[in-house]
């Protein structure tokens, strides 16, 4: 059986985070990274905007003040807050067992998604939107190919990536609610009436389940599920020396193009 990587980098400034997923995917290509599973999440909070994102109607002021950091990924599509969420990243290519298109690529790593989602207890689906949403700017009120939903409403949405045949497909699991925030960080908008309208579209684990999902447990879930459907097996490991030093110069890169916080001590000490 093939063996992939399991990486969980716990909670990370988001251009280290950011910094990092970018880091496997260049690496991978040349055969410097293997094939990887990586869990993470967000310390402070973030907003990641899509690499082709340019013009959004997040405040960045609001973000500021709520202590949200902004950062860009490398991936397409809208606006993503991370704020009580699991992050996901797979990185590999078809010579470990991934599909060579991306629509191929994004139901089999969502059909393992599912398969997690199965052994905490309930069943959710493919989105199927094809139109666009009247908040364009906010990810997760359009579930399309890659995003999962639960009863219509979207709990996961995901993003890709390719350099040459290496894929990178990251995305987020909203395990609380975050409509509150959202409705506090979109211009122009009245809390009300969009806290209403996102409510209609996005739903956390929590609402799902009707319990706080601990997040040991949802990377358990998500860990066999994946394992069943790649048909590998997960083994635990951390960045390489190399990996890190590539994270390290891109993430100073992010910091300065994005305008995140100073976070005061080198990266170094932060990964320490």
């Amino acid at each position: 059986m093939t063996v992939w990587r399991l990486l969980d980098t716990g909670a990370l400034p988001a251009a280290l985070n950011m910094a990092i997923d970018e880091a496997l995917l260049h690496l991978h290509v040349p055969g410097q990274s293997p094939p990887t599973l990586r869990f993470y999440q967000w310390s402070p909070p973030a907003v990641s905007l899509g690499y082709f994102q340019r013009c959004h109607a997040i405040d960045l002021h609001a973000c500021r003040d709520l202590g949200l950091d902004v950062v860009r990924r490398i991936t397409g599509g809208r606006a993503v807050l991370h704020q009580d969420d699991l992050t996901y990243s797979v990185i590999g290519d078809s010579s470990q067992g991934l599909p060579s298109s991306l629509d191929a690529a994004y139901r089999l790593l969502c059909k393992g998604l599912l398969e997690g989602f199965r052994l905490l207890g309930f069943e959710a689906e493919l989105g199927r939107d094809q139109a666009r949403s009247p908040h364009g700017d906010v990810c997760f009120v359009r579930a399309a190919i890659g995003d999962l939903v639960y009863q219509g409403r979207k709990f996961v949405g995901s993003a890709q990536t390719w350099h040459g045949a290496s894929l990178l497909q990251h995305g987020s699991i909203i395990m609380e609610p975050q409509t509150k925030t959202w409705s506090l960080i979109i211009k122009g908008s009245s809390p009300e009436p969009i806290s209403e309208k996102l409510t209609s579209r996005m739903i956390s684990l929590r609402e799902i389940l009707r319990r706080r999902v601990d997040s040991g447990e949802l990377k358990q879930a998500l860990k066999a599920g994946m394992a069943e459907t790649l048909q590998v097996e997960f083994q635990a490991g951390e960045l390489t020396p190399r990996e890190w030093a590539l994270t390290e110069e891109t993430a100073v890169s992010k910091m300065i193009e994005e305008g995140s916080h100073d976070y005061g001590v080198k990266l170094s000490a932060v990964l320490a």
